[in-house]
C-alpha cells in the first residue's frame, strides 16, 4: 500500500503510525507548471480571504468531464462567499488549453498543469486515493479539512466550513480510523506482523467506540475485503457483536454482518438463526433475496460439515 510504503514513523505503544498529510494538517503548496485558466493560487496559511477547493481531473476521463458542470455551478454559488475552485491535471498544456477553450463558460474556475503528478501525489497518496475526479477543501487557515468525490457531498461540506459548523475533530477521527484500517490490512497480510495487526484492530474497535455503523463496516471489511489475505474471525466477531448490541438488532445489515462473523468463527447454528432474523428485518425485496441466498449457503455448508 502506498500509505505504508511512504510512512514517516512514530512510535506509540509498539504500533507504527503514518505521519503523512492528514485531515487538519496545513495543505501542501500548489507547484503548478502552467496556469491554463485563472491562477496563480496561494494556499498559504493566514490568508483569511479564501477557502479553496482543489480537484484532480483529466480531460479524457468521462467522470471528470461529468463533474465540470457541477464544479462550475458550485463556483458560481460560493464565489461571493470566498471560495475558489482549482482543477489540476498532468496532461500536456496544449491539449488542456484546447479543452478549456472548447468548454468556455462551462468551465468557470482555475485550471493548472500538475507536472509529473507532483501535487496529486502530495494530496492523494496519503489518503490512499487514486481515482479521479477527487476534491479537497482547504479552509481559510490553510488546512486540509475534507476530501471526496466532487459529485458527492462537496456542497454540504462547503456550507459547513463556511458557516463554521464543520466538525474538524470528527473529520480528523474518521481520517485517523481510515488510515489505521489501511495499516491493519498491510499488517494482517504479512505473517510476521499479524500480532501488530491484532493490536491495530483492537485500537480501531476502541476508537470507533459507540459508532455502530463504523464497527459494522470494520467487521464487514475484515470478513470480505479482497485485499485481506488473512482474516481474523475473532476480531470481526468482536466488532460485529459490539455493533449488534449497540444497534439493538434492528438494522438488517448489522444482523447480517453479525451472522457472517458467527459463521466464520465456527458458531454455524447461531449464524443461521441470526441470518433468519436478518431476513425478517430485510427492508426491501432485493435485500431479502440476498440474505436468503446467504442463509441457504450457511445451511448447505453446515450439512456438508456434518456428513
Amino acid at each position: 500500500m502506498r500509505l505504508v510504503a511512504a510512512l514517516m514513523v512514530l512510535a506509540f505503544g509498539g504500533i507504527l503510525y503514518g505521519a503523512e498529510l492528514a485531515i487538519g494538517d496545513p495543505a501542501p503548496s500548489i507547484s503548478v507548471k502552467e496556469w491554463i485558466k485563472g491562477g496563480p493560487v496561494d494556499l498559504a496559511a493566514g490568508n483569511p480571504r479564501f477557502i479553496h477547493v482543489i480537484e484532480f481531473f483529466a480531460t479524457w476521463h468521462e467522470p471528470s468531464r461529468e463533474a465540470i458542470p457541477r464544479m462550475t455551478d458550485l463556483q458560481h454559488k460560493f464565489k461571493d462567499r470566498g471560495v475558489l475552485f482549482v482543477a489540476l491535471t498532468d496532461e500536456a498544456p496544449s491539449l488542456v488549453k484546447t479543452f478549456v477553450q472548447k468548454m468556455g463558460a462551462k468551465m468557470e474556475y482555475a485550471v493548472g498543469i500538475d507536472e509529473r503528478d507532483k501535487v496529486f501525489k502530495e494530496y492523494m497518496e496519503p489518503f490512499d486515493q487514486d481515482g479521479i475526479p477527487h476534491a479537497f477543501i482547504i479552509d481559510k487557515e490553510g488546512r486540509v479539512v475534507w476530501h471526496g468525490d466532487p459529485m458527492g457531498s462537496l456542497d454540504k461540506a462547503l456550507e459547513e466550513v463556511i458557516s463554521g459548523k464543520f466538525n474538524l475533530e470528527q473529520a480528523r477521527k474518521h481520517d485517523r480510523i481510515t488510515k489505521l484500517q489501511l495499516q491493519y490490512i498491510d499488517a494482517a497480510n504479512a505473517p510476521g506482523t499479524r500480532a501488530k495487526a491484532a493490536q491495530i484492530g483492537d485500537m480501531i474497535v476502541s476508537e470507533l467506540g459507540n459508532n455502530a455503523a463504523g464497527l459494522n463496516a470494520f467487521a464487514w471489511r475484515i470478513l470480505t475485503d479482497r485485499r485481506l489475505q488473512h482474516r481474523d474471525a475473532a476480531l470481526a466477531l468482536k466488532a460485529a457483536k459490539r455493533a449488534y448490541d449497540l444497534d439493538g438488532a434492528k438494522d438488517p445489515g448489522v444482523v447480517d454482518t453479525y451472522a457472517r462473523a458467527l459463521f466464520e468463527s465456527g458458531d454455524k447454528q447461531a449464524a443461521i438463526e441470526q441470518q433468519k432474523a436478518a431476513i425478517r428485518l430485510a427492508k426491501d425485496e432485493g435485500q431479502r433475496i440476498e440474505f436468503e441466498g446467504t442463509l441457504k449457503k450457511y445451511q448447505r455448508l453446515l450439512r456438508e460439515a456434518a456428513n
